[in-house]
C-alpha cells in the first residue's frame, strides 16, 4: 500500500482563514460592548488603547469628521498644554487640545481646551475624571462611519452573529467532509485488505 502524502486541503485553508479574520472581529467587538454596559462612564477600549469616533470638524485640519482615532489612557496631571485629549462632557466624547491648565476654586485640576478649527476655548473646564485619554496621532481616515454602523443592531448583527453563524455551518461541514474521507478511507484500506487475505487462501496450481 502507498502512504499518500496529505497536503493542506482548501476547506482547511479558509477555514484557518476565517478563524484569523472573525475570531478577533468578534471578541474585540463582545470586549468593547461589555464594556460599554459595565462602565457607562468611560469610552470602551481594548488593552489600554480606546476607539473614538469623530463626529464634529472642531479639531480640522488635523482630525477629520468621521475619522477614527485612537485615545490612550494617561495619567492626568502628566498632561501639557497642546496635548489633545479626549473627555466626556454629558455622555459625549469630546476630543480638543489642552490650551491651558489652571485649578478650580476647589484646588482640583482643570483643562481648558479649544478644537484646533474654532476662534474660542471650550465654555466649560475639563475636570481630571473626565479625561478619557490622551490622542497622539493615531486614526484612519473615515472608518468612524464604519464603527458606529457596526455598534448599531444591524451593525451586530451582520459582524456577530453571522460570522458566528457562518463559523458554526463551515465546522459542521468540514467535520462532515473529514467523516466522509475518512470512511472512504477506511473502505479502501478493508478492501486492499480483503484482497491480500483472497490472493494467500488461493490454492496454488501444480504445473
Amino acid at each position: 500500500m502507498k502512504n499518500k502524502r496529505k497536503n493542506p486541503s482548501l476547506s482547511s485553508v479558509v477555514g484557518i482563514i476565517m478563524c484569523i479574520i472573525f475570531i478577533p472581529v468578534i471578541i474585540i467587538n463582545l470586549i468593547l460592548i461589555v464594556s460599554s454596559y459595565t462602565n457607562p462612564e468611560e469610552i470602551p477600549g481594548v488593552f489600554g488603547v480606546k476607539p473614538a469616533v469623530v463626529l464634529s470638524g472642531s479639531m480640522e485640519p488635523t482630525i477629520q469628521a468621521g475619522d477614527l482615532i485612537f485615545i490612550r489612557k494617561t495619567d492626568p496631571n502628566k498632561l501639557q498644554k497642546d496635548d489633545v485629549i479626549c473627555y466626556l462632557s454629558s455622555g459625549k466624547a469630546i476630543t480638543h487640545r489642552i490650551a491651558d491648565i489652571t485649578t478650580g476654586e476647589d484646588g482640583r485640576l482643570q483643562f481648558i481646551t479649544r478644537g484646533d478649527a474654532n476662534n474660542a476655548e471650550d465654555q466649560l473646564p475639563v475636570t481630571a475624571d473626565q479625561v478619557q485619554g490622551i490622542w497622539k496621532g493615531g486614526r484612519i481616515g473615515g472608518l468612524g462611519n464604519f464603527i458606529l454602523f457596526m455598534q448599531s443592531t444591524t451593525g451586530m448583527i451582520l459582524f456577530i452573529v453571522c460570522p458566528l453563524l457562518l463559523f458554526f455551518l463551515w465546522d459542521i461541514w468540514h467535520r462532515r467532509r473529514l467523516d466522509k474521507a475518512e470512511n472512504a478511507r477506511t473502505k479502501e484500506l478493508e478492501a486492499e485488505l480483503n484482497a491480500l487475505r483472497a490472493g494467500k487462501e488461493k490454492p496454488d496450481i501444480e504445473t
